[in-house]
């Protein structure tokens, strides 16, 4: 069996690869170590890992990438035919190439884990050209699977009106246990790590920083809010425009990349969590983000844009406030109505319900369980 994901470490990659490990199966995973960040292979308890690294380049390198992801399929596809696997699991359109050329020379079972709608996300980076041929392409490739999961249920809509089947949508949701373990005195000393005072509200945005993310807004927020404390964890593209807009504001602190081990602690350690999305650019509504699902399984409220399963989820459980526009002031008011207490704790209760009762890996991963109950041999 294979997980072949070529980006950097991906919570739902780990979380998919133990669920399935549970159930005995045998896991390897082929990433892509595009700068030689880790050692070239990996034992863990849930799999084994496997880091293509004689293919370097660098993260967000938009159309150039067409000149090293064909380099790195080639070595995908050499490991798997060593492998034999009975289901290769590709993590994102630009490794399901690799997983059809693996089905087609072993006749193993072919998983496309598509987390977005990937050539509307490219369309932040690419030439509409490109763009439009990734569509075709991803297309194409849809007609090869024997099954589709996704994270986004707008995304899943959407397939499902291509006429894509099988598709089920096994969200980014957290796990419980991690979120239930943090007692009063952990939340405690980290804000102590962080020198906050305790009685200080605290917003945080955890999370990538990639252009479709309104970052800036809410820094621009915190210039009218100098009572509140505004913590940014993340990088990507936008990294240095936030880094200039905290040096002038003395509330504000970019905290670097935050290890996803330590993503509940601070999740749960902040008041409010802000994730707002860039809405006029295709990809937005087919994104589900992993800060949703954390922001709930913590019980604090979230505030939000109308936005794909942001707006489902948000509209369906009551866990945060939704904006009707993201600016300044709309994020202002939205803080001024989360200083209250007993408004924050009526929604982070809805939010922390709502993940109790659906919104929790272990449900989602019963679903891929019962999936792969139906791919692998002897099932």
């Amino acid at each position: 069996m294979l997980l072949a994901n070529p980006f950097r470490p991906d919570p739902r990659v780990a979380r998919e690869a133990e669920a399935l490990a549970a159930q005995g199966h045998r896991i390897t995973i082929v990433a892509w170590d595009r700068q030689q960040e880790l050692p070239p292979e990996e034992e863990r308890q849930e799999a084994k890992i496997l880091r293509v690294q004689n293919v370097p380049t660098v993260y967000g390198g938009g159309w150039r990438q067409l000149f090293y992801t064909p380099r790195f399929w080639q070595q995908a596809v050499r490991t798997a035919l060593e492998l034999q696997p009975d289901v290769v699991h590709c993590h994102d359109l630009d490794t399901l190439y690799a997983g059809w050329q693996i089905k087609g020379r072993t006749n193993c079972r072919l998983v496309f884990d598509a987390h977005e709608d990937y050539p509307a996300l490219m369309s932040l980076y690419l030439p509409a050209p490109l763009v439009w041929a990734l569509a075709r392409w991803q297309r194409f490739l849809l007609g090869r699977v024997d099954h589709t999961l996704t994270a986004s249920s707008v995304f899943a809509d959407k397939l499902a009106s291509w006429k894509v089947s099988p598709v089920s949508v096994i969200g980014n949701y957290a796990k419980l246990k991690l979120f239930e373990r943090l007692s009063p005195a952990d939340i405690q000393q980290a804000r102590r790590s962080l020198d906050i005072d305790p009685g200080k509200l605290v917003v945080a945005y955890i999370g990538g920083f990639s252009r479709n993310r309104q970052l800036l807004p809410l820094l621009q927020a915190a210039q009218d809010l100098p009572q509140v404390e505004f913590l940014l964890w993340g990088d990507g593209h936008q990294r240095q425009a936030v880094e200039a807009a905290v040096r002038g504001l003395p509330n504000a602190r970019y905290l670097g990349w935050l290890p996803a081990e330590q993503v509940p602690r601070y999740t749960k350690m902040a008041d409010v969590i802000y994730y707002c999305l860039v809405s006029d650019y295709p990809g937005a509504i087919y994104n589900a983000p992993n800060t949703l699902s954390n922001a709930m399984a913590a019980g604090r409220p979230l505030i939000a844009n109308e936005v794909g399963d942001l707006g489902r989820i948000l509209r369906k459980t009551g866990a945060g406030l939704l904006l009707a526009e993201v600016n300044p002031q709309e994020i202002r008011m939205a803080i001024e109505r989360l200083k209250d207490a007993k408004t924050r704790e009526r929604l982070g209760r809805a939010g922390a319900r709502a993940a109790r009762e659906e919104y929790n890996w272990a449900v989602a991963s019963q679903k891929l369980v019962q999936i792969y109950a139906g791919l692998t041999p002897n099932n």
